[in-house]
């Protein structure tokens, strides 16, 4: 997976914001959503699926379209094609919990979002990165009341998530394609920059809680209350359906690509295992789809890039095995596929 074109502009833009050690810039640590040598933080990861399709320069296009999302009701703005949608509730769940905001990558999100209509008008250009990250910093400001020394660890952390922000917008597709196995290519690349993004807020948002006391620790985390309070089934659906997915759901999407490609005996292996590999990718959702979230923010931070995994690994999932169907369909089936709507079922 190719970083060297973005790597110098990132490196230099973070070291005027976040001075680091060597030991930092090349430290190897591994976790359990990449392993890499990272610089301020950021790692590089091991993901080798499709590895051609996952650089910008190869990504599929749509000739003669420039796509981007208007506003977050038009055609394919979704966070897992525009991931700069995701950080406000990607933050509301790592700095102000509960959120009203739910997890927007759940599995009839992803669905929805591979299957949903573009439209003629969108450009990449009216993608710009949200603001947030100052209202962040102030409203942790008032809530720590960090000293003057603590005070330059906040203001490193603000400029990470703005810079964070800054590099989402940047992912901003100049193309969406419509075929969906190749959309979700490109959604499987865009959870990779998200995992980036929130790479670069890691290291700052450490530092800020190790300059802190334990009293102003108390304050700037949520109490085990708060946080065993954030319980995803009572959250207002107002961005993406709940991560996890009832078998019930799993049947009805495949059952409708059954019902639009009119398979053949021939492909009936190919339903069955495009079935199991949507069942396999809700399953892991599931199990990734906490009860509560952690009451400190980095440990809510991490909580979230192990579940940006399981979403990647969801679909890998599911676009391996609608390519598969893809790939033995007739051009009438194929077409029929590509009009499926799943956003008009819901």
């Amino acid at each position: 997976m190719r970083r060297i074109g973005a790597l110098p502009a990132i490196v230099a833009l973070a070291a005027t914001i976040f001075p680091f050690t060597p030991s930092q810039a090349f430290g190897l640590r591994v976790g359990p959503f990449y392993v890499g040598i990272p610089y301020f933080g950021h790692r590089y990861r091991h993901w080798h699926h499709n590895a051609a399709l996952h650089d910008e320069a190869s990504l599929p296009a749509v000739p003669g379209q420039d796509r981007g999302p208007q506003a977050q009701d038009r055609g394919i703005a979704s966070p897992l094609v525009y991931p700069v949608f995701a950080l406000p509730p990607v933050y509301a769940e790592i700095f102000s919990p509960p959120s009203s905001l739910p997890w927007p990558f759940g599995y009839d999100a992803i669905l929805q979002a591979a299957f949903a209509k573009t439209v003629s008008d969108q450009n990449a250009k009216s993608c710009p990165p949200p603001g947030g990250g100052s209202v962040i910093v102030d409203r942790i400001r008032n809530t720590v009341k960090p000293t003057a020394d603590q005070m330059q660890q906040l203001q490193k952390l603000g400029g990470a998530l703005g810079l964070a922000a800054d590099y989402l917008a940047k992912a901003c597709p100049k193309d969406v394609p419509q075929d969906p196995a190749a959309r979700l290519q490109l959604m499987e690349w865009q959870i990779e920059k998200l995992a980036e993004a929130l790479d670069i807020v890691r290291q700052p948002l450490q530092d800020f809680e190790r300059s802190l006391n334990d009293t102003q620790r108390a304050r700037f985390s949520a109490s085990p209350a708060t946080a065993g309070a954030a319980i995803r089934p009572g959250r207002p659906d107002t961005m993406a359906a709940d991560c996890a997915a009832a078998p019930t759901e799993v049947d009805s999407s495949v059952e409708q690509i059954s019902l639009a490609v009119e398979p053949t005996d021939a492909q009936r292996d190919a339903m069955t295992g495009l079935k199991e590999a949507f069942r396999n990718a809700a399953s892991e959702l599931d199990a990734n789809c906490p009860v509560a979230l952690p009451a400190d923010p980095l440990a809510r931070l991490e909580a979230t890039e192990s579940r940006l995994d399981a979403t990647w690994r969801a679909l890998v999932a599911i676009q391996t095995a609608l390519a598969g169907l893809e790939n033995g369909l007739s051009d009438d089936q194929r077409a029929r596929l590509y009009a499926t709507d799943f956003a008009a079922a819901q």
